[in-house]
């Protein structure tokens, strides 16, 4: 699409408008003049032809042709006149003074016309005009018509006029296509820098970067845009905040399926399947009471920092970090078939994860550490938890006590995961089954059957 600046396009505007109007204003004037300028030739005309008349009268009547031509000849030399015809009362010519024996100045570069074309000329902008102004007056003997004489004035005077209108008009054209220039120009900028402004500012947007854009120094309808997207982007940075924020605790398409659908997120709590899992550092106790704080931060948020990669790239929730241990949820907001098998390979890279890690850190000589996991699907309660002034939106519910369960048995290194979990992965999707236990976990009356993988 060809692009078009904003100058061009308020010039050609300005244009379009001043252009007609000087054109109607040229040829409305100049008609009025012409009016005008015929009128006052024969006001001016009207003694000349009642003189001429009264001293014709006589000759005609008597036939004579001599007196007639003397009597007209008197205005040869009178300025404007440039033909004259006397007629009888039966339209024959008796006398004539030719404007083609005399023209006045403005017409000696033009070529004689006939008799028949003295009604019209060309002017020099190819459009016709009365060329020249003929006055007829009947010649009258007491009273009785004896003949009429046409007096034929020159339009120099018009034409005079005409140019200095054409004239004036070209300079008023000239100083509003400057005007009109320089207008659009100054309201081109006045308009197109804040718009540059914001095209600038919506880039910056794009790339996270925003900074308010300055409302113009007179309100009009841009500086109500220029509010308008200030309010816009100050919005969407907000949303974006929340997003980086929910990214933390959540996965990428979780966050953005709670964003795309919050009605999802049942405020009043809701029943619903879900795969738990925990884990937790073994002997942490132990651990942290040898080392100096520093170093135990140092610790849990080295393998958190590998844990929580994982468990995003697994499509999980980090629901809970409870000091040396995770709580890790898989199903929310919407529980999918393929949560169990993503949750069970979530934890057995985490296992990877883990034994890299401390290997590097053993070679480096810094302390390490061994989790344990344990995991469990089934149905628990989903919704926000907690007082009017701190809420949480987590899972509570027997599911979710027995997979904590499950984590306190598991030994150094060991995965421990129910039957009912096991039991919703296809078979050829299964990991290898190290062995399988029957434990009865405290405030549990009765055994359970789980995997160690």
């Amino acid at each position: 699409m060809m692009r078009i600046s904003l100058f061009l396009k308020i010039f050609g505007l300005s244009l379009l408008v001043i252009g007609p109007i000087l054109l109607l204003g040229y040829i409305l004037l100049e008609k009025s003049i012409l009016l005008e300028t015929r009128h006052q030739i024969k006001e001016n005309n009207r003694l000349l032809m009642k003189e001429l008349s009264s001293s014709l009268a006589i000759p005609l009547l008597n036939g004579d042709r001599l007196g007639v031509e003397d009597n007209i000849a008197v205005f040869e030399h009178a300025k404007g006149v440039l033909d004259i015809r006397v007629r009888d009362r039966k339209g024959h010519v008796i006398g004539e003074l030719s404007p083609h024996h005399r023209m006045d100045d403005s017409q000696k570069t033009q070529s004689p016309k006939k008799p028949s074309d003295r009604s019209t000329a060309a002017l020099g902008n190819g459009h016709p005009v009365p060329h020249p102004l003929t006055l007829h007056t009947r010649i009258t003997f007491q009273g009785i018509p004896v003949g009429q004489v046409a007096l034929s004035m020159s339009d120099a005077p018009y034409r005079r006029i005409r140019e200095k209108i054409r004239e004036t008009f070209l300079l008023l054209g000239g100083g509003s296509l400057a005007l009109a220039f320089a207008g659009s120009l100054l309201l081109a900028a006045f308009i197109s820098r804040p718009i540059r402004e914001l095209r600038d500012a919506s880039l910056q947007l794009i790339k996270g970067e925003f900074a308010p854009v300055r409302a113009p120094a007179i309100a009009d309808e841009t500086s109500d845009l220029v509010t308008a997207f200030n309010q816009m982007a100050g919005e969407i940075l907000h949303k974006k905040l929340l997003e980086k924020a929910l990214d933390r605790y959540v996965s990428r398409d979780v966050a953005e399926s709670l964003i795309l659908h919050p009605e999802r997120i049942d405020l009043g709590g809701v029943r619903q399947e879900t795969v738990i899992l925990f884990c937790d550092i073994r002997n942490f106790t132990r651990l942290s009471s040898k080392l100096p704080p520093e170093e135990v931060v140092e610790i849990l948020n080295s393998y958190f920092d590998a844990f929580i990669d994982i468990v995003f790239r697994y499509r999980g929730s980090v629901n809970n970090i409870m000091g040396d241990g995770l709580m890790i949820v898989f199903g929310i907001p919407e529980f999918l078939p393929d949560h169990p098998e993503l949750a069970l390979n979530c934890a057995l890279e985490m296992r990877n994860s883990i034994e890299a890690l401390s290997e590097e850190r053993k070679r480096t000589g810094k302390p390490h550490a061994d989790f344990g996991f344990g995991l469990h699907a089934g149905v628990g309660i989903l919704g926000n938890i907690g007082s009017r002034n701190r809420m949480e939106y987590t899972i509570i519910g027997e599911a979710v006590n027995l997979a904590a369960k499950l984590q306190q048995e598991a030994g150094a290194g060991e995965i421990l995961v129910t039957e009912a979990l096991l039991n919703r992965i296809p078979e050829d999707k299964r990991p290898t089954i190290r062995e399988k236990r029957s434990i009865s976990p405290a405030g549990v009356d009765h055994f359970i059957e789980v995997y160690v993988v």
